[in-house]
């Protein structure tokens, strides 16, 4: 069983980085001066954040580490989260354009690429799924996927 939360009150005055209001942490502190500025998420220097940083708390002298890694994280996790965002916003978007378009030509390379890489994805879940099962007795299984999976592989390699 999860032993229950300590309050405030319960840490003998000790205070806690949310709890108190005071503290704040890292990602909390970068999250908006990148929604504020995006393009700082593609510079590959950090100087200009960890001298605001230095400038916002004055009784730091230079950076942490800590401070230093948690900008690294968050700066990842946001990058991340862009090209996630920005892979199905493209997507939807050249959907319309085909349609509207008629130009099936424009994107039958993309589109082909994409399903060839469902279709290596799914024969690597057979694959993985004929091991667990039994690998001596799927052995000729195993081999027809990896002959299969191979083939898809030499496909996407040759339609870029």
């Amino acid at each position: 069983m999860a032993r229950p939360r300590k309050t405030n009150a319960q840490t003998n005055g000790a205070s806690s980085r949310k709890g108190d209001g005071k503290g704040e942490g890292i990602a909390t502190y970068f999250r908006p001066i990148f929604h504020a500025n995006p393009k700082l998420l593609k510079t590959r220097s950090n100087k200009e954040l960890l001298e605001r940083w230095l400038s916002d708390h004055p009784g730091h002298k230079e950076v942490p580490n800590n401070v230093k890694t948690g900008l690294a994280n968050i700066k990842s996790v946001l990058r991340k989260a862009m090209r996630k965002r920005r892979g199905r916003k493209a997507a939807s978007v050249a959907g319309t354009a085909v349609a509207e378009s008629g130009a099936t030509m424009f994107l039958s390379k993309r589109t082909a690429d994409n399903k060839l890489e469902n279709l290596e994805m799914l024969i690597d879940e057979c694959l993985t799924m004929a091991k667990n099962l039994d690998r001596a007795g799927l052995d000729n299984v195993i081999k027809v996927l990896r002959r299969a999976r191979n083939e898809v592989v030499w496909k996407l390699g040759g339609a870029g």
